[in-house]
């Protein structure tokens, strides 16, 4: 790990929270809650939800569990931490900064709202709304499980 990836890593990490809390913000600031905004008819539309849960609602009204699980996740990306390394371990790199960018991002409402701020939904498929941090971690852990299975951080871990 080199303080070159490590001052990068966190850069873009700052990145992915502010684009999560900037789009959270102006979609709230914007649009009413639980109104539809078609945006690409029968793709995807705007709906401003307030989620004290966590994925597809569980656990809702458990704030300070879903705290703390977080907190435990952070603990355990510290660990992790270890691998980071974007020459020699990039696709391990790219989902610990989507990852840890999506955490925080959702970590942040939770902390400072008391609920996770949602507004995009998609028409053609049953899915609850999500944000910009649930696509960071949704892309992040689907690149941490191919490197797991098929990369460089399978191999090491083996």
């Amino acid at each position: 790990m080199k303080i070159r990836d490590i001052i990068i890593g966190i850069v873009l990490v700052a990145i992915g929270i502010a684009i999560d809390q900037i789009t959270k913000y102006f979609s709230f600031k914007n649009f009413e809650l639980n109104k539809d905004y078609k945006c690409l008819p029968g793709l995807f539309r705007f709906t401003l939800v307030k989620n004290d849960g966590s994925a597809w609602g569980m656990f809702s009204g458990k704030l300070w569990f879903l705290i703390l699980i977080t907190v435990v996740a952070l603990g355990f990306f510290v660990w992790l931490a270890k691998d980071f390394d974007f020459k020699e371990n990039a696709i391990f790199s790219a989902s610990f900064v989507l990852i840890l960018s999506g955490t925080l991002g959702n970590f942040i409402d939770r902390v400072v709202l008391g609920y996770v701020r949602d507004f995009v939904t998609f028409d053609f498929i049953s899915f609850p709304s999500f944000n910009f941090a649930d696509m960071c971690l949704t892309i992040g852990v689907i690149f941490l499980c191919l490197d797991i299975l098929f990369g460089e951080t399978g191999r090491r871990w083996n």
